[in-house]
C-alpha cells in the first residue's frame, strides 16, 4: 500500500482532536462557512492523523525554511554507522545501473556525510504537485549550506503503487487556461490499471505516439494553446524518446532516468538551480540488501522472514497497522506481496506455515533463502512497506522524510519494532532503531503555485513550472519557504488529505467541496505566497 491511499489504522477520533493545532487566519470578508468547513475538515484530518496532529501543534507557528534546516541534520551512532556501508554500497550499485558511475559515487560520497533521503512519493514522473514541493522542500537548506558534497535530492520511491493511483504514476499531469478556467490534463502512457509501477513494461515508442495523439487532439480542440502543445512536445522527444530511455528494461527505469533529467528543465532559465534529483525504486533496493546481507547471516531481518519463531511476534507487534498487515480486515499482507507472471494485481501473503500462501491458496511459496531470493530476483515478490521501511530505517537507521500518512504509521511500526526486539531480547536491535526518526514531514506542505490572469492560484504540478515558470522560480521557493509557516504550507493539501484518509463512503459533501483555491483564498495565502508560475488567461 502506499501513502496516498485510505487509512482507518491508528484512528483518534477524540472530539477535541483539532483543538491544539494554530488558528486558521482568514480574511473578515471570508468569515461563514467557509471558514468553518474549513476547521471541521482540519479537525477530521487530523483525527485521523495523530501524529501530524503532534507535528501541527508543535511546529505550526515555526517559519517553514527553519523546519527545513533540520533536514539534513543526522545524528548517527556507531552501531548504525557499522551497517552504513552495507546499505551506501547496495544504494550506488542500484545507482550506478540507472545513471551511471560518476552519478552514483557522487551520490554515495553525499550519503556517507549526509544519511538521509526522502520516502515520501510515489515512482512516477515528477509532476503531482504532492512530489514536486516535497523535493522542492528538500532541497530548500542545500541553498546556503553550500556542502561541495550535497548535490542531489535523493528520493527512494514507492514502486508497488498501481498505476491507477491519483497521484498518476502512469503519465504526465499539467494545466492549461480554457474559458478563463484552469483545467488539469492528464497524459498517460499506459491505461490506469492496479497493477504495480515495480517492474512494469517500458514504455515504447508505440506508447510516445499515443500520448502525442492525446496532445494534439487537445491542441485541436483549444484546450491546449499551441505554444503549451510544443513545448511539451519537446519535453517528450528530449527527453522520454531518447533512445537510452526506450532501452530500458522497465518503467521503474525509466522513471529514474526520466526524471533526472525532467526535474533540471523545471529551473533551466534560472541563474541559480537546486540540486539534482535521484530517483530510485524502494523495494528493488530492499530486495538486494536482504539477498545480499541477509537471506543467509543470522540478522533480526533474517529471523522475521525465515523463522517461525517470530511469527506470533510480529502478528502481536504489527497486526492492524496501516502498511502492515490486518488478517481481520484482509488489508496490507504478510511481509511480502506476490506478483505471479501474467498477475494484473499484486496478491496478498499470509504466512503458513513454512510457506506464504495467497488467500484461495492459487499461490504458494516456500519461505527458504534460496527461494525466496529467485523469487525476488526474477521480481515475483516485492516486499511490502513493514519489511521495507524495518530494513531501511530500522535496521540500517536511514533517516527519511516522509508523507503525511508515513509519519503515523512509521512511528506505529518504531514501538512495534522496539516492543518485539524487548520482548526477545534482541538489545543491539533496539539501541540501533531507538535512534530512528519518523516524524520529519516533507509531503503535503505547499509553495508551488500557478496563478492565471485574472488571480487565480491552484497548485502548480512538474510541468506548469516548465511551461510557465520564470528566471526566478528557485530562488522565489527558498525565499517563501522563509516566510510562511509549516502551518501555512500544510492547509492547501488539506483537502487532498481529507480524501485520503477517508473512504469514499464517509465522505462530508460540504467538506470534499472545498478546493485549494477556497483555502489559498480564506487564509490570504495568495497575498503571502507569490506564485512561480503565471499563465495567460483567453484573453489576457
Amino acid at each position: 500500500m502506499s501513502h496516498s491511499q485510505a487509512n482507518k489504522s491508528g484512528e483518534d477520533t477524540s472530539s477535541s482532536s483539532g483543538t491544539e493545532e494554530p488558528p486558521v487566519e482568514t480574511s473578515p470578508l471570508l468569515l461563514g462557512s467557509m471558514e468553518e468547513n474549513f476547521k471541521k475538515l482540519k479537525r477530521a484530518v487530523l483525527a485521523r492523523r495523530p501524529v501530524l496532529r503532534e507535528i501541527l501543534r508543535k511546529h505550526g507557528r515555526k517559519k517553514l525554511y527553519k523546519y527545513v534546516q533540520d533536514y539534513v541534520s543526522v545524528n548517527l551512532n556507531p552501531p548504525i554507522k557499522r551497517r552504513q556501508d552495507e546499505f551506501i554500497t547496495a544504494f550506488k550499485n542500484e545507482v550506478a545501473k540507472r545513471l551511471g558511475h560518476e552519478i552514483s559515487e557522487s551520490a554515495a560520497l553525499q550519503l556517507a556525510k549526509h544519511y538521509f533521503v526522502s520516502t515520501a512519493d510515489h515512482h512516477g514522473p515528477i509532476c503531482h504537485p504532492f512530489f514536486v514541493n516535497s523535493n522542492l522542500l528538500t532541497a530548500a537548506p542545500y541553498f546556503e549550506l553550500q556542502d561541495p558534497d550535497l548535490k542531489y535530492v535523493i528520493v527512494l520511491s514507492c514502486s508497488d503503487v498501481s498505476l491507477n493511483n491519483s497521484s498518476f504514476p502512469r503519465g504526465l499531469i499539467f494545466h492549461s487556461s480554457s474559458n478563463d478556467q484552469l483545467k488539469m490534463h492528464r497524459l498517460g502512457f499506459f491505461p490506469a490499471s492496479m497493477q504495480p509501477v515495480y517492474n512494469f513494461p517500458p514504455y515504447s515508442k508505440k506508447e510516445i505516439l499515443k500520448v502525442k495523439s492525446n496532445l494534439e487532439e487537445k491542441v485541436k480542440s483549444g484546450e491546449v494553446k499551441p505554444e503549451e502543445g510544443a513545448a511539451i512536445n519537446k519535453i517528450i522527444d528530449t527527453i522520454y524518446k531518447d533512445p537510452e530511455v526506450l532501452a530500458c528494461k522497465n518503467y521503474s527505469y525509466q522513471i529514474t532516468k526520466t526524471n533526472f533529467e525532467l526535474w533540471k528543465k523545471f529551473f533551466a532559465p534560472n541563474h541559480v538551480a537546486p540540486p539534482d534529483l535521484i530517483y530510485l525504486e524502494m523495494e528493488g533496493l530492499v530486495g538486494r540488501l536482504l539477498i545480499d546481507h541477509h537471506f543467509y547471516q543470522d540478522t533480526i531481518l533474517n529471523h522475521m522472514i525465515f523463522d517461525p519463531v517470530y511469527e506470533p511476534m510480529i502478528i502481536k507487534n504489527f497486526e492492524g497497522i496501516f502498511g502492515s498487515f490486518s488478517r481481520q480486515e484482509q488489508s496490507g499482507t504478510y511481509l511480502f506481496w506476490a506478483l505471479p507472471e501474467g498477475s494484473k494485481a499484486r496478491v496478498q501473503l499470509w504466512r503458513k506455515g513454512d510457506f506464504l500462501v495467497s488467500k484461495d491458496e492459487s499461490y504458494k511459496i516456500e519461505l527458504k533463502p534460496d527461494i525466496i531470493r529467485q523469487a525476488l530476483e526474477r521480481k515475483e515478490l516485492i516486499p511490502g512497506l513493514l519489511l521495507s521501511y524495518t530494513t531501511i530505517c530500522f535496521y540500517y537507521g536511514l533517516k527519511c522524510l516522509r508523507g503525511f500518512n508515513q509519519v503515523n504509521y512509521l512511528t506505529l511500526m518504531k514501538n512495534g519494532y522496539i516492543k518485539m526486539n524487548t520482548d526477545l531480547g534482541n538489545y543491539r536491535s533496539i539501541e540501533v532503531c531507538a535512534r530512528a526518526q519518523t516524524k520529519e514531514l516533507c509531503d503535503g506542505l505547499t509553495i508551488a503555485f500557478l496563478q492565471d490572469s485574472n488571480g487565480k492560484m491552484t497548485l502548480a504540478t512538474g510541468l506548469d513550472l516548465i511551461l510557465y515558470g520564470t528566471s526566478q522560480t528557485w530562488t522565489q521557493f527558498v525565499d517563501i519557504a522563509k516566510n510562511i509557516t509549516f502551518g501555512e504550507a500544510l492547509s492547501p493539501l488539506m483537502p487532498e488529505i481529507y480524501k485520503i484518509s477517508y473512504l469514499e463512503e464517509e465522505w462530508d459533501p460540504a467538506l470534499v467541496a472545498i478546493k485549494d483555491e477556497d483555502i489559498i483564498k480564506l487564509m490570504k495565502l495568495d497575498t503571502k505566497i507569490p506564485a512561480c508560475a503565471h499563465i495567460k488567461t483567453n484573453g489576457a
